[in-house]
């Protein structure tokens, strides 16, 4: 069963100005999210990412279109019946959202208190969530008190505290510097693995998708323009919006200034060769290119490991005669996707500009 089914999902809100039409924050949205996975949503400020998860855990209703939480309809429940609803989902923040009056295992315990767990279960409770999130000898500390990452561990053990079956993250690493942000999602992923909880992750930042999820949204205007297993979507990206993400953290063939310099630098053909995790490596490339009569030099790129696979893209500079080098490149093009980069230098760039 689907752990999160979402089906022409739209929320409305009004425009501004007297006859404005609605604003569509989130404007048809279809998703399944199985069970177990980890599904991370990306898009720029303002794609809807944001009200999507606020119609996940209902706290804004649906202005149209149907949300299940395994198998469960919760569009139209009354505020009581989604008050159960929400005990199965969890909730990390940004900004931690930490009670400063409260101890660390005050903010854990908060709600048990609302659930009504007797003291002793409640208490057990707590101690063994601090323990797992690695705050064991934190409990009678206060938020001030406490590092970044060590607020964001509370938010998790807190957000786990009823058991839920579901975890959303909104933009929870966006305040934590890079070795924070690290150990943060080595956690949420040993949440996933030991825990079995299905966990979405909303950020901007495509890094957090590569190093965490299995499954990506990316979102723009309120739409879902792409979606999939994220190595599929990492490696064939098909949205202008999806490219532009992808290149952050897994760049393609050089273009622009970046190819100019190549050019300048590198004489000969100019080859960029993409791999995937099909068994072609970059040692039966080159053996491939390396001829009699040719050069080939490896002048950009790399190869990345997404969920597990191999996949990257490289730039040679082939020398010698065109001929030979014509071979070369036929040779490649038997086990891998080839294009030749047409060559560009500085005054012709200059004199297009």
């Amino acid at each position: 069963m689907t752990m999160i089914k979402m089906r022409d999902v739209v929320k409305e809100y009004p425009g501004r100005g007297r006859n404005a039409e609605p604003i569509h924050a989130v404007d048809g949205v279809s998703l399944d999210i199985e069970p177990g996975s980890i599904y991370g949503v990306i898009g720029y400020s303002g794609a809807g990412k944001s009200t999507l998860v606020r119609l996940i855990n209902a706290l804004e209703p649906t202005s149209s279109g149907s949300i299940e939480i395994d198998g469960e309809e919760i569009v139209g429940k009354s505020e009581s019946q989604l008050r159960e609803v929400r005990t199965e989902i969890g909730m990390i923040f940004q900004q931690f959202n930490l009670f400063n009056s409260r101890t660390v295992a005050g903010n854990v315990a908060f709600p048990l208190n609302i659930a009504k767990v007797e003291p002793a279960e409640r208490n057990a409770r707590v101690k063994e969530l601090l323990e797992f999130v690695g705050l064991g000898d934190r409990a009678k500390a206060y938020p001030d008190q406490l590092s970044g990452g060590q607020k964001q561990r509370v938010g998790i053990a807190r957000a786990l505290s009823t058991s839920p079956k579901i975890l959303l993250a909104d933009e929870s690493t966006s305040a934590l510097d890079p070795q924070t942000t690290s150990d943060v999602l080595d956690l949420l992923e040993r949440v996933n693995r030991e825990l079995g909880i299905t966990i979405v992750v909303i950020t901007h930042e495509m890094d957090v998708i590569k190093r965490l999820a299995t499954h990506v949204a990316v979102m723009e205007n309120g739409r879902v323009v792409e979606n999939g297993a994220v190595y599929d979507v990492f490696s064939n990206p098909q949205h202008p919006a999806t490219r532009r993400f992808v290149s952050t953290v897994v760049p393609g063939a050089p273009e622009g200034r970046e190819l100019e310099v190549l050019c300048e630098r590198h004489p000969g053909r100019l080859i960029a060769i993409t791999l995937n995790d099909s068994g072609t490596g970059q040692r039966e490339v080159l053996g491939r290119l390396v001829r009699d009569g040719v050069g080939a030099e490896l002048i950009a790129g790399g190869m990345h490991e997404i969920t597990g696979r191999s996949f990257g893209h490289l730039t040679f500079a082939l020398t010698g005669d065109d001929a030979r080098v014509d071979e070369s490149i036929a040779a490649v093009r038997e086990i891998a996707e080839v294009v030749e980069l047409e060559r560009v230098d500085a005054a012709s760039a200059k004199a297009g500009a």
